[in-house]
């Protein structure tokens, strides 16, 4: 063997050498969580090391998963969806070979909340509308949000192994509801279901209570017996629509295309609230812009425009007053409901 072909024999030997090592599963973890908890349908990560090659298979319980994602360390899975519950095996198989089989259980549920960070924990990805909840624009008590989770079960209807799930309809409601709570308060869940478009991932749309306490406040995600308390989100202000009076006067229209309108918030709970507050106009006509809106006291984690004020006053005999100004050059009319938060 000459010079040149012994170097081409030793470079293809040593790429097949690479190629073929036996893969190794050092973990199964939750896809969310990071944590060893695992159900029929969960997106779940595999790590190790040699796990990825020619033929990649991955099998659970001798069903083969879907494989969104492979590198030497890492496998992105997806558990089938009738795998049945109690311990089980998962290999990895590629080039011809095929690691020792990793035990894990299976459970009716696995549920994990969706991080910011990737890490399973801390702040969660929270939305108020098209917004982004962060501690820069905390959430505020009585708000309704969207978060995504995984391992809440089956649905109704099914849907099949490895099928991203189609835009609605239908929709594809969790057979089981979860609760919430955040801040130890419980929220009411709007939705819990699938998220369109996307593999395996859960939906959840919920609405804070009211006297949510302000600060980064733990969410509690539960159903039938399993639980998560990784994730937190910020809270910023409560809802004290219930404890205030909010008259609104004669809207008024200086001149083409200018409104103005006053309104006051009367404290009527029979205790004093917080002084600093903000009037949230919700569902604002469409056409009309607040154009004296803002504040540093409360703003709307959705968007909307609001007003920030300062009552006036000691005790429940609290009041405060705010003028808004608005510009209209099309609809003629506006029209808004009225929200008050306070810190």
């Amino acid at each position: 063997m000459n010079v040149l072909h012994r170097a081409m024999w030793l470079s293809l030997a040593g790429t097949l050498s690479v190629l073929a090592q036996t893969p190794t599963i050092s973990a199964v973890d939750n896809g969310f969580s990071f944590k060893a908890t695992l159900s029929p349908g969960v997106l779940a990560t595999v790590f190790g090391s040699n796990l990825t090659g020619n033929s990649l298979e991955v099998l659970v319980k001798g069903q083969s998963a879907p494989v969104t994602f492979s590198s030497a360390t890492q496998l992105n899975i997806q558990i089938p969806w009738d795998v049945a519950d109690g311990k089980t095996s998962v290999v990895v198989k590629h080039d011809g070979l095929t690691s020792a089989p990793f035990s894990v259980t299976i459970s009716e549920y696995s549920p994990a909340l969706v991080s910011d960070n990737g890490t399973g924990s801390g702040l969660g990805v929270f939305y108020s509308g098209a917004n982004l909840i962060t501690t820069t624009n905390p959430a505020n008590a009585g708000d309704t949000l969207l978060t995504y989770a995984v391992g809440l079960g089956g649905t109704n209807p099914a849907i099949g192994t490895g099928v991203d799930t189609p835009n609605p309809p239908p929709y594809y409601y969790t057979l089981v509801e979860p609760s919430i709570t955040v801040g130890g308060k419980a929220a009411a869940v709007l939705f819990s279901g699938l998220a369109p478009l996307a593999l395996a991932t859960d939906q959840l749309n919920f609405t804070l209570a009211t006297n949510t306490p302000v600060g980064t406040e733990t969410v509690v995600l539960k159903i039938g017996t399993a639980t998560t308390n990784l994730i937190n989100v910020p809270i910023g202000c409560l809802d004290s629509s219930s404890g205030v009076s909010v008259t609104l006067g004669p809207l008024n229209h200086p001149s083409s295309g200018k409104y103005t309108q006053k309104a006051t918030i009367t404290n009527v709970s029979g205790t004093q609230l917080q002084a600093k507050g903000s009037l949230i106009l919700t569902g604002l006509t469409t056409t009309a812009t607040l154009t004296n809106g803002g504040g540093t006291s409360c703003p709307s984690s959705d968007g909307s425009a609001f007003k920030s004020f300062t009552f006036t006053g000691t005790g429940s005999a609290q009041t405060a007053s705010v003028t808004l100004d608005f510009t209209d050059t099309t609809s003629g009319s506006i029209t808004y409901g009225t929200r008050v938060l306070t810190k």
